[in-house]
């Protein structure tokens, strides 16, 4: 049998994945042990490899897995736990020390009637971290789930979609696209709810009242379309958030907030930095850069800071009674978000 490490970010390609290795296996439900690795008070190491050693007295051709899920020690943000020695112990090895040590006695002689799964459901193992180093040595297999790139994911879905025999218009297709948001898991639960919906012909509004757009995709499109002066995007995204329990100054100021990133990304590259240079600044991604920089073609720095004075001036109306927060925030995106070509401007 074998020994597998799963881990990275894409947490419903990972179970996908587990899922299938288990049925490769032939191993049955019931010899499937999962023990919860992720306390570094709680969990204890050896008895996890005690189980890897422990059979069924009726069944001797049973083959068995045992899934250490998150184990804390592979973990980048845990920590040990802090541990007061007595002298004796102090002699001795520490917990950490200990714990490596059993792991490689039983790496270095695996029960050959049990795979054991070190997965890290949703986060990327440390591989400075000794206990990485041992499964390298001993020939773990690694299996490793990115998020995938934009183009990744839209090959992706597209299999997905008609795999489940939907289909998409291309504004169907684009609107799935920009909710699920390269998450291989928002994309499946979108269509268990397509295919509860009934219907296999779907284009965009179809979407849009099945599909809900969480959060941070709500406050990226309503900033990406107010910034490409797209009206009727900026009033779509608007729809989407209200639809999403958002109220109208919680909007004002996740719009607010991103304007200020963007102002500050435009601000450095006015002032000759590379996007590289800003992505360090500003602590983004050189990606997010690029794409913030490309939306803000035909926008100066001084164009975001008038937005955001004027935001600033309309939340001082809100809080002072002056001013309706809904038709102040409207006549805002009214008067700033319709910048298409062939749209007039309105102020």
């Amino acid at each position: 049998m074998s020994i597998y490490l799963l881990n990275g970010k894409d947490m419903y390609r990972q179970e996908e994945r587990l899922a299938s290795l288990l049925a490769e296996k032939k191993i049955e439900k019931d010899f499937v042990v999962r023990i919860d690795a992720s306390n570094a008070r709680a969990f204890d190491l050896e008895e996890a490899l005690i189980e890897c050693d422990t059979f069924s007295l009726f069944d001797d051709a049973a083959k068995k897995a045992v899934i250490l899920k998150n184990p804390f020690f592979l973990n980048a943000s845990s920590k040990e736990p802090s541990q007061k020695k007595t002298k004796k112990q102090n002699k001795g090895m520490d917990a950490k020390e200990r714990r490596i040590s059993m792991l490689e006695r039983y790496l270095s002689q695996p029960n050959p009637d049990t795979d054991l799964f070190f997965y890290c459901h949703g986060f990327d193992a440390d591989t400075r971290k000794k206990e990485y180093k041992l499964l390298m040595q001993y020939k773990a297999i690694v299996i490793r789930f990115d998020k995938m790139k934009s183009w990744e994911f839209e090959k992706y879905a597209n299999e997905q979609v008609e795999k489940a025999g939907f289909s998409l218009d291309r504004s169907g297709r684009e609107e799935l696209l920009a909710r699920a948001d390269g998450d291989t898991q928002l994309l499946h639960n979108a269509l268990v709810k397509m295919d509860l919906y009934g219907a296999r012909k779907l284009g965009a509004e179809d979407i849009r009242q099945l599909v809900p757009l969480n959060p941070e995709v709500n406050v990226f499109r309503l900033s990406r379309m107010f910034v490409l002066g797209d009206l009727k995007g900026v009033m779509q995204a608007k729809a989407d958030m209200i639809r999403g329990n958002y109220d109208t100054v919680a909007m004002m100021n996740l719009l607010a907030s991103r304007l200020r990133t963007l102002y500050n990304m435009k601000k450095l590259y006015e002032i000759g930095l590379s996007e590289d240079m800003i992505a360090t600044r500003l602590k983004q991604k050189p990606y997010s850069v690029q794409m913030g920089l490309r939306d803000l073609f035909g926008l100066g720095s001084k164009d975001l800071l008038r937005f955001l004075n004027e935001l600033a001036e309309l939340d001082q109306g809100i809080k002072s009674g002056k001013t309706d927060a809904r038709e102040g925030f409207d006549l805002f995106l009214l008067r700033n978000g319709n910048r298409n070509a062939g749209n007039k401007r309105i102020g």
